[in-house]
C-alpha cells in the first residue's frame, strides 16, 4: 500500500488478489486508487478501531476524490457537515474500469477484448476486496447515487453481515429500458466515429452530450438555460447548445471511450432481482439477501430512476422482510443530477440514514 505525503485527506493505492469478473475475465494486477478521510492519527495503513466507517461509491464518470477541492461532494464534506471526518472514517475507491487510477482498460493486468463487461457485482467485489486490504471489517453507512447507489445495493447483498446501514440514491431494482436504451444509443454513437476505438474524441463528445440531457429535466433546463440566455463562453447558437458542447469538451479531456463503454455495461447489468453468481438458479434473488437499515432516496423529477421505481425498491425491500426501510425525496427541477447539486437537502437526508437504527438481527 502507497498513499501520498500530505495530511488528510490522502489517496492510497492497494493492491489486491486477482479478481474473476462475473461475465468472464479476469483482472489481474488488481489495484484500487482511494480516499481517506478521518479523524487525527486514522490512516489507511493504520485505521482506529473506534473510527466508524463511511464508505462513499461514486457515479459513472466520477473518481474516488469525494471531497475537498473539486471532491464531487464537497459541500457536504468536512468538519461540522454532514459527512464529518472528525467523527467518521470516510473511504471512497475509484471503481473498477474507471479512469482514475484503479484497474481499468490500458492498466497493465486488465483484461482485454470487445466482449469484455462489468456488472455492479464486480465493482462491488472489488470493493470489497479494497476493505478487506485496509482491515476494514464493519461499515456504518455505505452511500452512492445512480451507478453508486447500484454498486452500494449489490455490497449490501455480497456481504450482508458487514453494512449496518445504506443510502442508495436515485437508482432501482433493475435497470430498465429506459436506461439501456439511452446507454445502447450513447454507445453506438461512439462506434459511428470513424476514430473508434482509439481516437473517439467526438464520438465521446456528443454520447455525453445526449447523457447529460437526460442527468436532467426539462423545468431545470429552462430555468438555467433558457434560449434567450447568451451562450456560454459568448459564442453563437443558443445557450443549451454551448451548454452541451462544453459538458462533451469536459468529459473528453479527463475520460476515455472504453472506460466509459465498460461502465455502461455496469450500469445496464444491474438488476438485483436475480441470484448472486455463484448461487444456483432458483435461489433466493440478491435483493432478498439485504440485511442492511436503507434509506431508499430518489429526486422527484428524476426520469431515469423514477419515483416509482424507488417506491418499488423500497417495497421489495420490505416484502423480503430482513431490512428496516425508509423512503426520502430530493425535491428539485433539474431531474436526476440533483444528488450532486441540491446540497441542503442531501445533507439532511445523509444525516438521517447515519441516525437509522441498527439491522434487526
Amino acid at each position: 500500500m502507497t498513499r501520498s505525503a500530505s495530511v488528510q485527506p490522502v489517496d492510497f493505492l492497494v493492491n489486491l488478489p486477482a479478481l474473476r469478473l462475473e461475465r468472464g475475465g479476469v483482472v489481474r494486477r488488481h489495484r484500487l486508487h482511494g480516499w481517506w478521510y478521518g479523524p487525527e492519527g486514522d490512516t489507511p495503513e493504520k485505521p482506529r478501531r473506534d473510527v466508524p466507517t463511511v464508505l462513499l461509491v461514486h457515479a459513472l464518470t466520477g473518481s474516488a476524490r469525494a471531497g475537498g477541492p473539486d471532491g464531487w461532494w464537497e459541500p457536504v464534506i468536512g468538519p461540522g457537515r454532514a459527512l464529518d471526518p472528525t467523527r467518521h472514517r470516510l473511504i471512497c475507491f475509484n471503481n473498477l474500469g474507471s479512469f482514475y487510477g484503479s484497474s481499468a482498460p490500458g492498466v497493465p493486468g486488465f483484461p482485454r477484448g470487445a466482449k469484455i463487461t462489468l456488472t455492479p457485482s464486480d465493482l462491488a467485489r472489488s470493493i470489497l476486496l479494497g476493505l478487506d486490504a485496509l482491515g476494514i471489517r464493519q461499515v456504518h453507512l455505505a452511500l452512492g447515487g445512480s451507478l453508486g447507489g447500484m454498486v452500494v445495493l449489490s455490497l449490501a447483498a455480497l456481504a450482508p453481515r458487514r453494512f449496518e446501514r445504506i443510502l442508495p440514491i436515485a437508482t432501482s431494482t433493475a435497470a430498465s429500458a429506459w436506461v439501456v436504451g439511452w446507454n445502447h444509443v450513447a454507445r453506438e454513437i461512439l462506434r459511428l466515429d470513424p476514430g473508434y476505438p482509439h481516437n473517439t474524441d467526438r464520438g465521446l463528445e456528443v454520447a455525453r452530450q445526449l447523457a447529460m440531457l437526460t442527468y436532467r429535466a426539462e423545468p431545470g433546463l429552462e430555468a438555467t438555460q433558457h434560449r434567450d440566455l447568451p451562450a456560454l463562453g459568448g459564442g453563437r447558437g443558443y445557450r443549451i447548445q454551448s451548454y452541451l458542447e462544453h459538458h462533451g469538451r469536459k468529459l473528453n479531456n479527463r475520460f476515455t471511450v472504453r472506460c466509459y463503454e465498460l461502465l455502461l455495461d455496469a450500469m445496464d447489468h444491474h438488476d438485483l432481482r436475480r441470484p448472486l453468481s455463484g448461487h444456483p438458479v432458483g435461489r433466493r434473488s440478491a435483493l432478498d439477501r439485504i440485511r442492511a437499515s436503507t434509506l431508499v432516496a430518489d429526486v422527484s423529477t428524476d426520469q431515469l430512476f423514477t419515483p416509482a421505481q424507488a417506491d418499488e425498491l423500497a417495497r421489495a425491500l420490505r416484502r423480503a422482510g430482513h431490512a428496516r426501510v425508509v423512503r426520502a425525496t430530493i425535491r428539485s427541477p433539474h431531474g436526476h443530477d440533483a444528488f450532486l447539486l441540491e446540497w441542503r437537502q442531501l445533507a439532511a437526508i445523509i444525516r438521517r440514514a447515519l441516525r437509522l437504527p441498527l439491522p434487526r438481527s
